[in-house]
């Protein structure tokens, strides 16, 4: 195990520390800032081995991860079509009506929804989708708009560690750990549901007296019309199972490939539900391209490959196991600390998609020191999902949520959002410590 750095490794330190830094502080946007710092490594010859030139070695690392690309790009245009039955929208006003708009209940309705939602949607199309119907109701019932916009944010990030589906980052350590569809459900997905409950206690102690005086006249909410909210049937009809069964598909992948010997994967299923979706309701690839993907977040993500990728080609993260492994002078217990508490923590300021990638390889690393590296998925995954809640800039999809809120006058401070959300990852952590802890130790 070779854990020598040149000056390339802490030349490709230096650009990932420059590339969070701009990142954290949100002056240049966030594309530009992974591509250039993808492309400085690329021209300054990191990537070249004697076989290959540094451009080819650094562009395998974006194909090594195109199956992650192509899932988010396929559940963008999927669930973005769907989305347009106007479907999601009839459940959550469904819900302001069972409750009738009684805004704890209200607050826990719509936590659960976005949670179940995110398990088989990933958490940026949930996101998508939840956010105009709840600005909706936020306004139409004069609710205070703060502790339900960082509910749903918690409750998307939290339930992106339920399953390989939830989330970019959870999909991807699934894959390349290799992990199953009901293996991450059992271990991580049981956490999440005790995760949320704690998530939402927490949220309506500190709430508590904004939302327990708030007054909602329930003939306000027995208006509402879930029926009004379906835009197109025919896609509600035909477009929902399309979704349901590529949702089918990916959790039973693995008992299909058991049982018939058949291997399919989740990219590959997204992609051809999306486009076979395209294809039944008459939707136009310029028209799809152009307003159901996010190509930022696309290209964000090739350039992360590559700069993160720079690390692996330096053997920056093999030294960063070992560095680990020292520090904890081998125990268990205090790896499985340290990952889960400072995975999430770190997650706060750096978004948890390259810090995820870069824990994976380094867990890797640690396997081949002969460390009992399986609780410590669990810890990365979580710990990651859990800060991706903690700050504005945590995640994706709090940066659409946020936007959304902001562009209706609803604006978050960013110091305040941190006060609040630090503390709730601090707590969230230490339970999943003690979870993990208490399974496998």
């Amino acid at each position: 195990m070779d854990t020598t750095l040149t000056f390339q490794s802490f030349f490709s330190i230096a650009v990932l520390l420059g590339v969070y830094g701009l990142l954290i502080t949100e002056k240049v946007n966030k594309v530009i800032v992974a591509i250039t710092g993808a492309m400085l490594l690329t021209l300054a010859q990191v990537f070249r081995t004697s076989v290959a030139s540094s451009q080819d070695v650094a562009f395998g690392y974006v194909g090594k991860n195109l199956d992650v690309l192509f899932f988010v790009i396929g559940m963008m245009i999927l669930v973005g079509i769907v989305r347009g039955s106007g479907l999601f929208e009839a459940i959550a006003i469904w819900l302001a009506k069972k409750v009738k708009g009684h805004p704890v209940k209200l607050l826990v309705a719509i936590g659960y929804l976005t949670l179940f939602m995110t398990v088989f949607l990933s958490n940026v199309p949930t996101v998508l989708i939840m956010l105009p119907v709840l600005l909706i109701l936020i306004k139409e019932l004069k609710l205070p708009y703060l502790p339900y916009l960082l509910t749903v944010v918690t409750m998307a990030n939290i339930g992106g560690a339920a399953t390989p589906i939830s989330d970019p980052t959870t999909y991807y350590q699934a894959k390349t750990v290799g992990l199953s569809f009901f293996e991450v459900v059992s271990n991580s997905g049981l956490m999440v549901l005790v995760l949320s409950a704690i998530s939402l206690g927490y949220i309506y102690l500190v709430f508590r007296k904004s939302l327990n005086k708030t007054k909602v006249d329930p003939k306000e909410v027995a208006g509402f019309s879930p029926a009004a909210a379906i835009k197109d049937r025919k896609l509600l009809k035909y477009g929902t199972p399309i979704l349901g069964i590529a949702i089918l598909c990916m959790v039973l992948k693995d008992t299909i490939a058991h049982k018939f010997g058949v291997q399919i994967d989740s990219a590959s299923v997204v992609m051809f539900a999306a486009f076979l979706a395209m294809f039944f309701f008459h939707r136009s690839p310029k028209e799809v391209f152009h307003d159901l993907v996010d190509w930022e977040i696309i290209f964000f993500f090739m350039g992360l490959f590559i700069v993160v990728g720079s690390l692996d080609q330096t053997h920056v993260v093999t030294a960063l196991a070992h560095g680990l492994v020292v520090l904890s002078h081998g125990s268990n217990v205090i790896l499985l600390f340290l990952i889960t508490i400072g995975s999430g923590l770190l997650s706060v300021f750096i978004d948890n998609v390259p810090y995820n990638i870069t824990m994976v390889g380094a867990i890797q690393d640690m396997a081949k020191q002969h460390i009992y590296v399986y609780p410590l998925w669990w810890a990365l995954n979580l710990g990651t999902s859990l800060g991706g809640a903690g700050s504005p800039i945590g995640a994706a999809c709090n940066v659409i949520a946020l936007g959304q809120a902001e562009k209706e006058g609803m604006h978050i401070n960013f110091g305040k959002y941190l006060l609040i959300g630090v503390p709730l990852v601090i707590i969230n952590g230490l339970a999943t410590f003690g979870m993990i802890y208490a399974r496998y130790h």
